[in-house]
């Protein structure tokens, strides 16, 4: 089963940023084909990842154009669908935009989830091409990113109205600068842009995927589900990543003894899958609820951006245990 922009509730993970994922098995070859799309094109994944979900098409001609613009009208129907928005304010004020026009729903619908404001002169604009710094700005008024270091700002324009949105994305590593450093803010952003993007909201659902232990969680196995092979990998990648990188990057003895008992707690699953991993967790959770704000966000911070959001999810009962909090 997968669900469009599932929020993942973990311990020390910043939900949905991850630039990692992955669109197909790599036996699988998709059934839709674009004349002027193959596997050499950088965002070859992201596109087919919302071509196969149903959010966005091709045109009749057999292409995609990934170089090709969006327009408002466009972008605010994939990302409601993207971001599963449905609710509806009941009017809108926008003099350019009519009952009979088929993105009047999808107007009304990112007008209430609160990610459209419109112009000063009261216009939406439908048929106008959203920017990339535009771009931004929606994304940062969904998901309300955190503010994280930018060790390097773009080094080309980016308007002053969007600079604090840009940095937002920039840090949060939802896009980034090409190899001079330029992000190129006030360009018009292409299908192919947009489709890479927002793939990495587009997660496959894990929760059926956790194999059944015998202990605690008491989740069932089905056709999807993880072997114990691949499970202690995917294990064996974070233990690295958090002894190594992010252990060495923490400040406090009360951060490192989290990250420890994370650690200790997929050791001991692995040695006994009886082990009460949930229980531990719920432990290693109450210590993370006593560190301070900044503590919690540089923790978040490390263990994000050093491993990949799929293995966070997967693991997710050892960082976040379903508890009352």
């Amino acid at each position: 089963m997968k669900k469009i922009m599932r929020y993942i509730t973990l311990l020390i993970i910043i939900a949905l940023l991850s630039t990692h994922y992955d669109a197909f098995a790599a036996d699988e070859t998709p059934a839709i084909v674009f004349s002027d799309l193959d596997e050499t094109h950088w965002a070859y994944e992201g596109i087919y990842k919302l071509v196969y979900e149903g959010i966005i098409v091709g045109y009749p001609d057999g292409t995609f154009k990934p170089e090709g613009n969006i327009t408002r009208a466009e972008l605010v129907k994939i990302v409601n669908m993207v971001f599963g928005f449905t609710d509806k304010q009941e009017t809108t004020s926008f003099s350019d935009v009519k009952p009979e026009d088929w993105f009047h729903d999808n107007v009304l619908i990112a007008q209430q989830a609160g990610y459209i404001v419109g112009y000063p002169d009261g216009t939406f604009k439908p048929n106008g091409l959203i920017t990339r710094e535009e771009f931004c700005k929606i994304l940062d008024a969904i998901n309300n990113f955190i503010e994280l270091p930018l060790s390097t700002p773009p080094a080309d324009e980016v308007s002053p109205w969007a600079v604090e949105y840009v940095n937002r994305v920039l840090a949060n590593r939802i896009m980034f600068l090409d190899e001079n450093n330029n992000f190129r803010a006030v360009e018009k952003a292409t299908r192919a842009e947009v489709c890479e993007t927002l793939a990495k909201f587009i997660i496959e659902d894990a929760e059926e995927k956790f194999p059944s232990t015998g202990g605690s969680s008491g989740r069932s196995s089905d056709k999807d589900e993880l072997t114990q092979k691949e499970l202690y990998e995917i294990m064996d990648r974070v233990i690295f990543e958090l002894s190594t990188d992010v252990i060495n990057n923490l400040e406090t003895e009360e951060q490192k003894e989290i990250i420890n008992d994370i650690i200790n707690n997929m050791i001991a699953y692995k040695e006994n899958n009886n082990h009460d991993y949930r229980k531990a967790a719920e432990q290693a959770y109450e210590k993370y609820k006593k560190l301070s704000e900044n503590e919690r966000e540089t923790l978040k911070y490390e263990v994000q951006i050093r491993n990949a959001t799929k293995d966070l999810l997967i693991l997710q009962e050892f960082f976040f245990p379903d508890v009352e909090i």
